[in-house]
């Protein structure tokens, strides 16, 4: 959700400087958040993180980057963006 799994292991891989040390231990699953827009974060989480960055590595987040850059090519050439 926010600063889990997906997102930390992209910084892990792309700026590892702005990972926090102690994310191995800073796993909170955030239980059910029916009411997560209206209230926000804060009524889920006390540290911000609603996810399980210790399963983050700098490996997984290069396989995100890369499958998020060959699934948006198409994209970006249909709008022209290779001009």
């Amino acid at each position: 959700m926010h600063a889990g799994e997906i997102e930390t292991s992209i910084l892990l891989h792309a700026a590892p400087e702005l990972v926090r040390d102690g994310n191995a231990n800073a796993d909170h699953g955030g239980g059910p958040r029916p009411f997560l827009l209206v209230q926000g974060m804060g009524a889920y989480t006390a540290s911000g993180v609603i996810g399980f960055p210790s399963f983050a590595t700098a490996g997984k987040g290069k396989a995100v980057l890369a499958s998020l850059t060959g699934s948006f090519a198409g994209h970006l050439e249909s709008l022209g963006a290779n001009d």
